[in-house]
Parts: C-alpha cells; sequence; structure tokens
C-alpha cells in the first residue's frame, strides 16, 4: 500500500509557512561580505552536528567539535563522541554532494549511505548502512520504559521504499519543502529502519529533503537546535502526531521551529548588511570560491591539492584561485613549499 501522510494545512501552520517564505526572501535579498556568510555557514554546521548528536547522549561542546572537526588533538573526551561528531560532518558532506545532482538521486541509495557513514565505527559493518533484522524499541535513559516499539523488522524494507516513492512523487513535488521535509522526517523516525542511529538519520533526511528542493537558504541554519533546546517537546510532537494519526500538529512544531531559526539568522544577516555599507572589501564571489573558503572554515587551513580536489581543476588553476583569495585578504598563506596552504583571514 502507498504511503499517504494525513495532515490538513491549519490556519496556525499556514500562518508559519508563509511567515518562512517572507522571512527566506529577506536572508537571500540582504548582500553581505563573503566572509560573514561562511561564519554563519560555518557556524550552523556545527551547530547541526553538535545538537544532533548531543541529543542521543553526546559530551561534546561546540569548541571541542570545532577542534576535532579542524584535526586537533582532544584529550579526556569519550571516543564514541568524537567518532559521532567526525562522521556527521562526512554526512553532511555526502548531503552537499547529493544536494548537488542533477537528476535528484537515489533516495533509498542515499539514505543508506547517510546511515552508513553515520554509524561507521559505531555500528557491525553489518549493520552499518543495512536494515535491521529484528526489534528495535526507544528506551526513555531515565527510566528504562519503552517509549516506542517499530514496526516489524521483515515490513522496514517495504515501508522504506513507499516512504522514498512518495518522496519522488509528482503530488509530493507540489508540496512545500519545508512540509515534505517534517513528513519524511516523522515516518522515517516511525519506521525505525536502523538498529541504531535512527534520530541522527532522521534529521539528516530533513535536511537532504530541504537542500535538494531548494530550500538550503545558503546552508546558514539548522533546525537541530530547536530540538535541542527542548528534547521533551521534541519528542512530544512526534508522539503526538502518532497518537492523532494525523501529522498537522507535527508539522506545526516543524515549521514553528524553523521560523524561529531563521529568524534569527535574519537578526545576523541584517547585522552583516548593515556592516556593509562602510566596508571596501570584495562582495561577490564565485562557487569555486565560495567552497575553497568553506573548505578552509571548516578544516582550518586549505593545500592547494586540496583545491584541486574539491573544485576539480588543475593544480595551476587551483593555486590562481587560492592567490585571488589571499589578495582579496580573505584568505591568508602560510609555510614554504611542499608545506605552503592557506587560512582564512
Amino acid at each position: 500500500m502507498a504511503y499517504k501522510p494525513a495532515f490538513s494545512i491549519s490556519p496556525k501552520l499556514s500562518n508559519f509557512l508563509n511567515d518562512i517564505s517572507v522571512t527566506r526572501e529577506k536572508i537571500l535579498t540582504l548582500k553581505i561580505l563573503p566572509q560573514r556568510e561562511i561564519k554563519l555557514r560555518k557556524n550552523a554546521r556545527l551547530r547541526m552536528i553538535h545538537s544532533s548528536t548531543a541529543i542521543e547522549g553526546n559530551l561534546l561542546g561546540l569548541r571541542d567539535i570545532e577542534a576535532v572537526l579542524g584535526g586537533q588533538v582532544v584529550t579526556n573526551i569519550r571516543d564514541r563522541d568524537r567518532v559521532e561528531v567526525v562522521n556527521y560532518e562526512k554526512v553532511m558532506k555526502a548531503i552537499d554532494g547529493m544536494t548537488e545532482r542533477n537528476n535528484g538521486g537515489d533516495w533509498e541509495k542515499d539514505i543508506l549511505k547517510i546511515h552508513r557513514l553515520m554509524t561507521t565505527g559505531l555500528l557491525p559493518s553489518g549493520k552499518s548502512g543495512h536494515y535491521r533484522a529484528g526489534p528495535v524499541f526507544v528506551i526513555q535513559r531515565l527510566t528504562g520504559k519503552v517509549m516506542y516499539k517499530g514496526p516489524a523488522a521483515p515490513r522496514v524494507p517495504k515501508l522504506m521504499k513507499n516512504l522514498c516513492s512518495w518522496l519522488e512523487n509528482e503530488q509530493t513535488m507540489e508540496l512545500s519543502p519545508v512540509i515534505t521535509a517534517a513528513i519524511a522526517h516523522h515516518q522515517f523516525v516511525t519506521i525505525h529502519p536502523f538498529a541504531d542511529g535512527n534520530g541522527r538519520t532522521a534529521r539528516a533526511l530533513a535536511t537532504l529533503v530541504l537542500y535538494r528542493r531548494g530550500f538550503d537558504i545558503k546552508k546558514m541554519f539548522t533546525l537541530d537546535d530547536y530540538y535541542n533546546r527542548d528534547r521533551q517537546a521534541y519528542y512530544r510532537a512526534i508522539r503526538q502526531a502518532r497518537i492523532d494519526k494525523n501529522l498537522t500538529s507535527w508539522l506545526e512544531y516543524f515549521s514553528r521551529g524553523l521560523l524561529l531559526e531563521l529568524q534569527q539568522v535574519l537578526e545576523k544577516v541584517e547585522h552583516f548588511n548593515r556592516e556593509l555599507k562602510t566596508s571596501q572589501e570584495p562582495v561577490y564571489l564565485s562557487k569555486r570560491q565560495r567552497e575553497i573558503l568553506d573548505f578552509a572554515a571548516m578544516n582550518g587551513k586549505i593545500f592547494r591539492s586540496d583545491a584541486v580536489d574539491i573544485i576539480t581543476v588543475s593544480p595551476k588553476t587551483a593555486y590562481r584561485e587560492l592567490e585571488f583569495l589571499r589578495q582579496s585578504g580573505l584568505l591568508k598563506r602560510k609555510g614554504k613549499g611542499p608545506s605552503t596552504h592557506y587560512m582564512l583571514s
């Protein structure tokens, strides 16, 4: 039986969607300095990784996560926590690639890849990127109480194929990307298709849906902070929709969170836009140059060989792009010879 989510566009949901659209357009219209945009994008990525893993018990703070992803040695942390954040960053890089595909991609294949990347080193190879073979339960950590039992394992492949078919059909494409992402998130955690890592994968899937549907907003936002600020409200919203057998309340919860996040982004963008009026620095960068700066921001530095791989050009062209960014005051050059690399100014 095909998946047909039950929901309605309530007045509250309609208002949220309208406000989201207005706020999104304001963010995209305002011009800010490239380094400010990169800073917002990096901050959103770090907050996403922090909050989504924290929901599942990860103890690393934002500074520790930034250090780990920058290749620094961080002592006195659990190895599992380190692996989780490194894996999540790999997932987000994969999602960036999935988003850029012209053909839209294979939803089921992409979901399996996301889970495999998310759980490598955390689950046995036979479970990482593979649907579960047995039962799965959601347990309340403090009490040990079973809060939810997933569908029987033999049903999982069909349920997932139905969800992926729904994501691909023409009627779904006519929905707001916000609604589609919210429904995908909820149905995924309802199926709970994997032995572990379902929550992180569901939140990453919602991000992929938004990005793939053109709702990435320069990747300057994350919903995961909203979930993490009040985890009980997050879990209640998921449960309530199951009780109602209707997703309207969940869609309202999800949309409210996205609106709150975008309003915070808009405040920052408006501040940086005012700063722009007194600056003489360049504003417009090519896609290649933005990718180079993003890599430098997330990894702390970039070598010419990195730029060659990232933007798929010759070493000479990569050098020219790096030097342009250096001369524009966006990068600074460090080291000599083979050790020469670039860092954000």
